[in-house]
């Protein structure tokens, strides 16, 4: 990757289609890999029921993905401490590709979701 680093925005909803907010809600974002996954980021849900992770390219590379490029992300909702809900994994995010008509790196953020939160 030839930046250092990139953004990752989730948003959640409940499953009657409104943000999923409150004080109570916390966000992590996680990289799936073979024996241990990467805990990326922590974050609380805006009004508008997003979280956003600013995430380092070190954070991804792992003694068990030493040469990870496209980490495979799920997210992780927390309701008072306790695990309330987990996404399913997105396989091989991809954050840098080229611009066909400039050679410009783009893609260095990436929104994902809106994820229906099972309440």
């Amino acid at each position: 990757m030839s930046s250092e680093i990139f953004k990752v925005i989730a948003s959640f909803e409940t499953q009657d289609g409104k943000p999923l907010t409150g004080d109570g809600y916390s966000v992590r974002l996680c990289d799936e890999d073979k024996f241990f996954d990467d805990k990326l980021g922590t974050s609380r849900l805006d009004g508008a029921g997003r979280a956003e992770f600013l995430i380092f390219v070190a954070d991804i590379i792992s003694i068990d993905s030493p040469n990870e490029r496209t980490p495979d992300l799920y997210f992780v909702i927390y309701e008072n401490g306790d695990e309330f809900f987990r996404t399913e994994t997105i396989h091989e995010v991809t954050f840098e590709a080229r611009d066909a008509v400039t050679g410009r790196t783009k893609g260095l953020t990436k929104a994902l979701g809106p994820f229906s939160v099972d309440s």
